[in-house]
């Protein structure tokens, strides 16, 4: 963020020291990408994607802990009765399926980030394409994207809001 902030003071220092009016020059406008994201049509079957991948994957976890429950409650049962090696033998074994059940929740984290970002990419990539023929066909230099950190202060009231144009060239309401 810091970098980008000087990379863009740097490139203004030569006008502001020529004399001339960078600003005068410019034409920046702003939008709230959250916004036009969470009305794009297509993240709704998106979303719906990704809850039935995630509650597959959490059927999966849960049926591996329904089988560490039992094990671990006959295991409970029994162990007063079961001779050390044994009980060694058992204990592994529920440690081996608490380290496997740990395993699939990490691995099953990274997959389900995976997948929404699958899903995700192709719609963020159709909201920048749009913004950015907006910005073309409106003459803009810059685009704020209010959405991210990196927008410190912004003056609202100088600056245009191109979330209606951006709609309008998505046909959406």
């Amino acid at each position: 963020m810091k970098k980008s902030i000087f990379a863009f003071a740097v490139c203004l220092l030569p006008a502001l020291t020529s004399g001339t009016s960078v600003f005068a020059q410019m034409k920046i406008g702003h939008i709230d990408s959250e916004k036009i994201m969470s009305v794009m049509p297509e993240r709704d079957s998106a979303a719906k994607i990704y809850e039935k991948y995630s509650q597959d994957l959490n059927k999966v976890l849960e049926e591996m802990q329904v089988e560490f429950n039992n094990k671990a409650d006959q295991y409970n049962l029994q162990k007063d009765s079961l001779s050390s090696f044994i009980r060694q033998a058992k204990e592994a074994e529920l440690l081996e399926l608490q380290q496997k059940i740990q395993n699939y929740q990490n691995l099953a984290g990274q997959e389900l980030q995976k997948k929404q970002g699958e899903l995700l990419q192709p719609i963020i990539d159709k909201v920048k394409l749009a913004i950015k023929e907006v910005a073309v066909a409106n003459k803009f230099t810059y685009v704020l994207d209010l959405a991210s950190p990196a927008v410190l202060y912004y003056p609202e009231d100088e600056s245009f809001d191109l979330l209606p144009l951006v709609k309008a060239k998505l046909g959406l309401k």
